[in-house]
């Protein structure tokens, strides 16, 4: 894995961290946008692992396929659509602390099928 990987790595785990823990004190949109960006990083560092260019947004979604392809696992795609959920929620704040709860126990899921495909702990 490159340095950028490995950078987007430790940001991921960081960012998981943080929503959790947003989560725990009420800041429900800040703990939706970091589920987002753990996520994303997430995506960078699989995007990376591939020698797949992820240089903007829309590349999230283009990694989603090519990880549900690879892995063989449909759900990687309705995780990743929880954390395109919660980065919509930062903006129009219409979940609940359980339902966020629930989309980060997505997003988690979704990180450890990348960490597994790509031989990385991102998250500690």
């Amino acid at each position: 894995m490159s340095e950028f990987g490995a950078d987007h790595g430790q940001i991921c785990g960081e960012f998981l961290r943080r929503s959790r823990q947003y989560l725990a004190d009420g800041a429900l949109l800040q703990a939706s946008e970091k589920g987002w960006g753990a996520a994303a990083q997430a995506a960078k560092v699989y995007a990376d692992a591939r020698d797949y260019a992820y240089r903007s947004h829309s590349h999230f979604n283009h990694v989603v396929n090519l990880l549900a392809q690879e892995s063989g696992n449909r759900m990687a795609r309705e995780w990743a659509v929880s954390a395109s959920a919660l980065h919509e929620n930062f903006y129009q704040d219409w979940m609940d602390a359980e339902m966020i709860a629930g989309r980060l126990d997505d997003v988690e899921m979704f990180i450890d099928l990348i960490a597994g495909l790509t031989n990385t702990v991102l998250t500690e």
